[in-house]
Order: C-alpha cells, then structure tokens, then sequence
C-alpha cells in the first residue's frame, strides 16, 4: 500500500530537513520520551516511592552514561563526514563510517559489558545486580546505531523521533513494578531498556532504507576503525566528563544529604537537565550548517554564536524563567514539590552558562579539534569534581549548584583562549572520507 503524497515526502526528505524543523522534531521526541519517563517518576514521587525512584534513578542515568561511552563519539564524527562529503561518494562515506564505528563501538560494548559484570560479582544491592543483568544487552545492541548517519544528512529530527524508545519503554515499565519485589523491577526496568535500544535501532535502519540512505556493504580496515575509534575518543572525552561530573554530584549528594534528598535532587535535575538537553537539540540541527560555516578557518566567536543564536537566546529565557518559577513554586508549595522546585532554581544559572560552554564546544569539534575541547572538559571535571565535594559540604545544593557553573567556567576559558584566541596558530584538521 502507497499512501498519496508519500514520494514527495520521501524526495523532500531525502535531501534534508532543514535546521528549525528538525529542531522541532527533536524537541518533540523529548517531549514524548523525557517526558514520558519524567510523568512516571512523578507518579513514583506521589505515590511515596522515593527508595524505588533512587534506585532506578541511578541505575538508569548510569546506563545512559554507559550507552553514551559505547557509541564513542560516533554521532558527532559519522555527522561531520558525512555533512563534508560530497553528494556522489555519499553512498560510500555513509558505508564505510557506519561499519567501520560500529566495529570499534562493539569493542566498547564488551570492555563496558565485562566491567559491568564485575559490579554485579562485587555487589550485594538486589535491584542493582537484576538491572545491570537485564540491561546488557543494551550495549551490544547500541553499538549499531545509526544516529550520527541522520545527523549527518541533515535528517536530526527523525534521529529524535527514533530515540523516543529508550525512554518511553522504561515509563511504561515503570509503573507496573511500583508493588514488585526489587530483584523482579530491576530485572523489568532493564530489559524495558534493552527492549526500547532495539526498536531505536529497527527504527533508524528502517528510515535510511527506506530514503535510500541504507549503509551498504563496506571492507572493513582496521586501521581506519582504529582512525574512527582515535577520533571518537576525543569526542567522546570532550563529553563524558561533564556526565561524570552530574553522577559525582548523586554520589555527593547521597553521601552528605541522604536518600530521600537524592531522590528530590535528581527528580528536580531532570526538569533543568530536560531544559539543556532541548538546547542541546537545537544546536546539534545546526550542527552541519555550523561545520559548513567553519570549513574556511575562520574563528570569530560572533560567527558561531550567530549560526547558533536561537539556541543562545533561548537559553538566557530560559534560564530565567526556571529561576523565577523554581523560586515562585518554593515559596507557594510546601513537601517534596517545593524542594524539587528550589532545586530548579539553584540549576537554572547553569542551563546558560552550561549553554555557552557547550556552544564553544561544538564549534572547537565542528573544526575538528577534539582534543582540545577534551581536554577542557577533562580539567572541568576535575574541577568539578573538587567544587561539588567542598562546595556540596558546605552550602548543600546550592554548593552542587555553584559547583556546576565553575565547570563551566572552565570549559569556556580554555577552549576560547586555545581555539578562538590563539587560532592563527592551529591549522583546521582534514578529514579524509
């Protein structure tokens, strides 16, 4: 059957969608998915199920975590060679990134499988054991995902919409398991995410097969799996420790204030963190533009902010609508939704400043300069990782809070003063397809 209108659709879609619309598709899988998972944690959060919420809460950000180390780096580098790539070799870049990250992301999945394995061999916690068991399969699973082909052509927004599983599944799951023993939720709650992996990548592979985009056969050399994997890694060092320094705030947190201070912590988190992960869509739509913007060498921080200006205004709205609501909904509320709200309030400065970090970030990968930006996210963290224990002591949240936007700091003054300040000094790096 052949709905009318649909080889139009295909045609127009085949050449890209543009930078707003897949911003918007983006947008709107976070809504379904994020927001799918938020609405079942607050019921958790009403029904009084805060050692559950904890529990899953941890284990399923420390998951996304591992997912985010499986893929390497991939979306942003598949995306970038693709987005360089000229239209008639298309077909074989798309086939040659796709296997060659798939390969290397494999790898991954077994060296972040066999350590996941010892936790289970080493720990005592019923939920955590079940969960990681259930869940492995996940990592396999994602090592063949294919949104950083999307990306790359363009096509951001159905990325997106794909990726809506991973999250949508577990909410589901979440409230069926509420009553259960812990063993049988973690056990649930983690094939619900294996599950939600597979139809992710069914997904993507079916909308590239069916636009013509499928990535065909390719002979696989090591030595450019290798290349993928050296790029990767400076991708991928530029993002994980900002996610490690957010699960080193949950350790703090737990350490210092306690578990059902946690669990408010990482319920009011997620309302800031859905904030800058919806910037974070915004930007990555602009992602091939910004690439195309920056090929020539010139690296005038006016000209990245410009390309990537929706995103930066609507971070300064946002970031001051979060505070005056967060601190508007403290004072009128009273129990669990007046402490999750404060915690909005001490985030939201973050969601700007994080923004601009992020934005340097992305133009410093844009030009090929993984290392760099590693290496600033890298001293961030350590940074980080100092301001959330002694700040997190002294001042609680607020300390977590602060803690957050010296990370930040960090990130801008290094990578402004490296890539932007003392460009002249560093060639752009090529990229051979």
């Amino acid at each position: 059957m052949r709905f009318v209108g649909s080889g139009r659709w295909n045609a127009r879609v085949r050449g890209g969608i543009p930078a707003t619309g897949n911003a918007a598709l983006l947008v709107a899988s976070f809504g379904i998915g994020q927001g799918s998972l938020f609405l079942a944690q607050t019921w958790l959060v009403g029904q009084g199920a805060f050692v559950l919420l904890t529990h899953f809460g941890v284990s399923f950000s420390f998951t996304i975590l591992a997912l985010m180390l499986v893929d390497c780096g991939a979306v942003t580098t598949i995306a970038r060679r693709i987005a360089l790539a000229d239209a008639d070799q298309r077909a074989a870049v798309i086939g040659q990134c796709y296997w060659h990250a798939s390969l290397f992301r494999f790898c991954v999945a077994a060296g972040v499988s066999l350590a996941a394995l010892s936790y289970v061999a080493l720990s005592n916690d019923v939920f955590d054991c079940a969960y990681l068991l259930s869940v492995l399969p996940a990592l396999f699973i994602w090592a063949f995902n294919a949104a950083g082909v999307l990306d790359g052509l363009a096509l951001g927004g159905l990325s997106g919409l794909t990726g809506v599983p991973i999250y949508a599944v577990p909410a589901l799951a979440l409230l069926f398991v509420a009553d259960q023993p812990r063993g049988m939720a973690g056990t649930v709650l983690g094939a619900a995410l294996s599950l939600g992996a597979m139809l992710t990548i069914a997904l993507q592979i079916a909308i590239l097969r069916r636009l013509g985009h499928a990535p065909v056969p390719a002979r696989i050399k090591l030595s450019e799996a290798a290349f993928f994997a050296r790029e990767g890694m400076g991708v991928l060092l530029a993002v994980v420790p900002g996610q490690v320094s957010f699960r080193f705030q949950i350790l703090v947190c737990s350490l210092f204030l306690g578990e059902l201070t946690t669990a408010i912590f990482l319920y009011g988190r997620q309302i800031t963190v859905a904030f800058s992960q919806v910037l974070e869509f915004i930007r990555r739509a602009h992602f091939p533009q910004l690439v195309r913007e920056l090929r020539g060498g010139e690296r005038e921080v006016g000209r990245l902010f410009r390309t990537q200006r929706l995103a930066s205004w609507l971070a300064f709205l946002l970031s001051l609508a979060m505070l005056g609501a967060g601190y508007l909904m403290a004072v009128l509320l009273d129990g669990p939704a007046a402490e999750a709200a404060l915690v909005v309030a001490l985030f939201s400065v973050g969601v700007f400043t994080g923004a601009i970090s992020q934005t340097l970030s992305q133009a410093g990968q844009a030009l090929g300069r993984y290392r760099v930006v590693a290496w600033a996210a890298g001293a961030a963290m350590l940074a980080g990782f100092a301001a959330s224990s002694l700040f997190g002591w002294a001042w609680g949240l607020a300390g977590l809070a602060l803690a957050e936007v010296v990370t930040h700091g960090v990130v801008v003054v290094m990578v402004w003063a490296i890539v932007f300040r003392r460009s002249a000094r560093f060639p752009v790096l090529a990229v051979s397809s």
